[in-house]
């Protein structure tokens, strides 16, 4: 039989595309002698780096540069935006499978219908659109997978910054690309690390993008202990590293909280207009920390009340006893 090419849509952003990574060992073990390839943005597309259970990765950037690389037999469209299905099907790939959003049905071969969006977990709209393709029953494991190489494992992957770090650190990743109602308030980070420090003598680093460096140095000029700031230092792959060294990771809902519950890391969550319904870290050493509003979740960028109570509620001693929980 003629081996057939399947391609996995990546979503675009980081979290998703680490809750993506369930599907392929399910998939590769139906299709053993097929080629599975993940397509995906540039940016995000080293979350799949060293996974076993796929041919390669696909990465792009822009529609012009998917058209040029995309060619295949199957395609399933993780994200639900008419571009994606678009490209898939300007790609001539033969059977292209997603859900019925943004009116873009007649660009799909197989149109599964919408379900309640983040009535679920985000892990069950992906399991679905697989399930479409898998004959012969329902695999027993659906699971986050991030994969490091030989030398990311045993390198010291904070050695340049800090020469002494003989137990594992504590991450904190405070901020968030979504925007503020997902951000915890900086006098409360900056307390928290000060107990970690001077109560429970933990190492602390501070992670984080490029954009999170504002608000790490108003935390920072807050609290008595000093972290140690590695905030815009790292790529994504390196933040894996780092995030996958760790004794425990405190974050809102975030890429980074994706990436701690796929490597199974002790993680705190902290969730302000998001729901963990949907996005919850997919790990059995997490603790969520989520407060019931009557407004909540909203899944604004910014507070529509202008209060951001659903943080505001959420105070230092909370996470303190999730802490005391986990380390």
């Amino acid at each position: 039989m003629k081996k057939q090419t399947i391609l996995i849509r990546s979503p675009n952003w980081v979290g998703d595309a680490v809750v993506s990574t369930s599907i392929l060992k399910p998939l590769r073990e139906v299709f053993l002698n097929d080629r599975i390839f993940v397509v995906a943005r540039k940016y995000v597309s080293s979350i799949f780096t060293n996974n076993p259970f796929i041919d390669g990765i696909i990465a792009f950037n822009g529609f012009n540069d998917g058209m040029k690389k995309i060619k295949g037999d199957i395609g399933l469209i993780l994200p639900n935006s008419f571009s994606s299905a678009l490209l898939f099907a300007a790609s001539r790939v033969k059977r292209r499978i997603g859900y019925s959003c943004e009116l873009r049905s007649f660009l799909l071969s197989d149109v599964l219908p919408p379900v309640a969006l983040r009535s679920e977990h985000l892990l069950e709209n992906y399991k679905r659109i697989a399930l479409r393709i898998i004959n012969n029953g329902i695999p027993d494991e659906f699971h986050p997978g991030l994969f490091l190489s030989e030398s990311e494992r045993v390198n010291d992957i904070f050695a340049e910054w800090h020469n002494s770090v003989q137990d594992k650190p504590v991450i904190i990743d405070p901020g968030s690309s979504y925007g503020k109602a997902k951000v915890w308030q900086v006098e409360k980070y900056a307390a928290l690390i000060d107990y970690l420090m001077e109560q429970r003598k933990q190492l602390v680093i501070v992670l984080g993008s490029l954009k999170s460096i504002a608000l790490v140095h108003d935390i920072v000029s807050l609290t008595m202990q000093k972290p140690i700031v590695l905030t815009g230092k790292f790529s994504l792959r390196e933040s894996m590293c780092a995030i996958a060294r760790c004794k425990l990771f405190i974050s809102p809902d975030t890429g980074g909280m994706h990436i701690a519950a796929a490597f199974g890391v002790s993680q705190i969550a902290i969730f302000g207009s998001s729901s963990p319904v949907w996005t919850r870290p997919l790990n059995s050493r997490s603790r969520v920390i989520c407060k019931s509003l009557s407004c909540s979740p909203c899944f604004k960028r910014e507070c529509p009340l202008g209060t951001y109570e659903c943080l505001r509620s959420i105070t230092v001693e909370d996470t303190i006893e999730k802490v005391e929980e986990l380390l």
